[in-house]
């Protein structure tokens, strides 16, 4: 097996953090197992395909909890920081709450403090490393169908049963076990197990506020189809603006010219000493604003040079003053159809020249 730096173009780079916060060894993993391994301090490989951290199970806490089936992510770390507040040494909302996969009906979630999370996350991205799992070393082992199979480290040492996982000091275990059969593991052998486990591991740590941030990378042939794509839809953006600038002139150009005439001649051709819409309707609105209790409803200029209103009033006294208005400002007054709107009167008038 190659214990020497590598420089592979794909494959999972599994590096462990040690107890100082930071590397120390690493194992580059393919399909045919493990491709490559040696220590930080002589170099990492340049990165792989994706990148995967160990971290120490000491310096977290992971608790075995029932939660509801069908919770959404969320609301399942929701769950979790209520249930385990009075767990956590340390205030619940300094903790970074990750929840996993349910394993035997219990669900394991990892309390770690979120300035320690900051502080791995940070010490990857020095390295070059933006990894996808974040894991706890006690969880890379296999569990066991009873008992718990133990992998040795300097001083402590990783524990996994059957929704269990821990490290703790050797003098220590003796207590959590429980007098159930532990069966050590070598590294031949907890290596061997690595891949169907990173394929799909029982807890992540990235998540929530520490979720990893997918980032785009357009090369060659693709970035020049996005480009063009994005001039294209630029283009086609404007052309629509443009078309749509000059449909709204035309029309406006049209109805200013059929003003014109309106306002220029009548229908028999003599010039027009009728007053425009603008003068009809001032008289008309301020009609309205001195009669109480009158409010338009409908207006309409008409080819005639008249102009139409529907008015809500509420009774026909009303009405007569309105009317009586209007004609002392200089205009004749037609009374048209008289109906009931939704329970409230309502009179058609035609305003004309006197």
């Amino acid at each position: 097996m190659p214990t020497s730096p590598v420089e592979p173009a794909s494959g999972t780079l599994l590096a462990f953090l040690g107890e100082g916060g930071a590397f120390g060894r690493w194992l580059l993993l393919d399909e045919g197992g493990i491709a490559g391994e040696g220590l930080a301090r002589d170099g990492l490989p340049d990165p792989p395909v994706s990148a995967v951290l160990a971290v120490p199970g000491d310096q977290l806490t992971l608790h075995w909890i029932e939660l509801a089936e069908g919770l959404a992510p969320a609301q399942a770390a929701a769950a979790a920081r209520l249930m385990l507040a009075d767990a956590s040494a340390e205030p619940i909302s300094a903790m970074h709450v990750a929840v996993g996969r349910p394993e035997r009906g219990l669900t394991p979630v990892a309390l770690v403090p979120s300035e320690r999370m900051t502080q791995w996350l940070a010490v990857a991205e020095a390295a070059g490393l933006d990894p996808e799992l974040v894991v706890p070393a006690p969880l890379l082992l296999a569990p066991p169908e009873e008992g718990f199979v133990r992998r040795d480290l300097d001083g402590l040492a990783d524990y996994r049963g059957p929704a269990a996982a821990f490290t703790v000091e050797p003098e220590l275990a003796e207590l959590l076990v429980a007098g159930a059969p532990v069966e050590a593991v070598d590294e031949a052998r907890f290596e061997a197990g690595l891949a169907p486990i990173l394929a799909a591991p029982p807890l992540n740590l990235r998540q929530g506020p520490f979720l990893r941030r997918r980032q785009w990378k357009l090369e060659g042939r693709r970035l020049r189809r996005v480009a063009l794509f994005a001039i294209s839809l630029a283009l086609l953006s404007l052309v629509v603006q443009v078309a749509t600038i000059l449909s709204y002139t035309f029309a406006a150009d049209r109805l200013q010219a059929e003003a014109d005439a309106l306002a220029a001649t009548t229908a028999g051709g003599r010039a027009d000493t009728r007053p425009g819409f603008g003068a009809a309707a001032s008289v008309l609105f301020e009609a309205v604003r001195a009669t109480p209790n009158v409010e338009v409803a409908r207006i309409e200029y008409r080819p005639d040079g008249s102009l139409g209103a529907t008015l809500m009033l509420d009774n026909p006294a009303t009405l007569a003053a309105l009317q009586a208005r209007i004609e002392a400002s200089g205009l004749n007054v037609q009374p048209g159809e008289r109906r009931n709107d939704g329970g409230r009167p309502s009179a058609d008038l035609i305003l004309g020249p006197a």
